[in-house]
């Protein structure tokens, strides 16, 4: 095998996956965006989850959140519920796993926050859990999910938002993902500071 025919064919399908999003995608991160900025601009907050290999983008949303990206301003609230370990083993040790988001949900969540979801697969037991129960509190979702995530689309109201990444293959997917959180930060950051940049 030729290494760097190797390294041009990830790059070149990896251009070609985020091509392919754009083409559809901007309506749904737009509306993401304005809801995301309604529930922080009226004292609400955003709680990330995702299980498996999107509990790192959980995590990374809500830090270029409560922190920045490129910007100096203010944090913003924001939390990941993968991001407590001894939280999530108590839960799993006293309930169940399929209960660790939901009960940190009933505990935290109140109207007007989100519950930003990464669901790339549909038979997550604990991310439907944290579904039903952000509707029990009326928390709006936005769920940033993948075909295979039948489950969690079905879940979505016509209240929540939901960005389907039409690709296959994790690397693809993930960098599709990365984009629409950074893009999700930009345009939150525009909405409440003003940046024109």
């Amino acid at each position: 095998m030729d290494l760097q025919e190797a390294i041009y064919t990830q790059f070149a399908q990896s251009f070609e996956a985020q091509q392919q999003a754009l083409e559809s995608l901007p309506p749904y991160i737009e509306h993401a965006a304005k809801v995301l900025f309604g529930s922080i601009a009226s004292g609400g907050k955003v709680i990330c989850i995702g299980n498996g290999t999107s509990a790192h983008l959980s995590q990374y949303f809500s830090t270029l959140l409560s922190d920045r990206m490129d910007r100096e301003r203010p944090g913003l609230p924001a939390f990941s519920l993968n991001a407590d370990a001894p939280t999530i083993l108590s839960i799993t040790h006293n309930d169940s796993y399929h209960d660790v988001f939901s009960k940190q949900i009933t505990a935290l969540g109140n109207p007007g926050d989100v519950l930003f979801v990464i669901a790339n697969k549909g038979n997550t037991s604990p991310i439907i859990q944290a579904i039903q129960a952000a509707h029990e509190r009326k928390i709006a979702i936005i769920a940033l999910t993948t075909p295979d995530a039948k489950n969690v689309s079905s879940l979505t109201s016509r209240d929540d938002t939901e960005i389907k990444i039409n690709l296959t293959g994790t690397a693809r997917v993930q960098e599709c993902q990365i984009t629409v959180i950074h893009t999700l930060v930009d345009l939150l950051e525009r909405q409440l500071f003003g940046y024109e940049d």
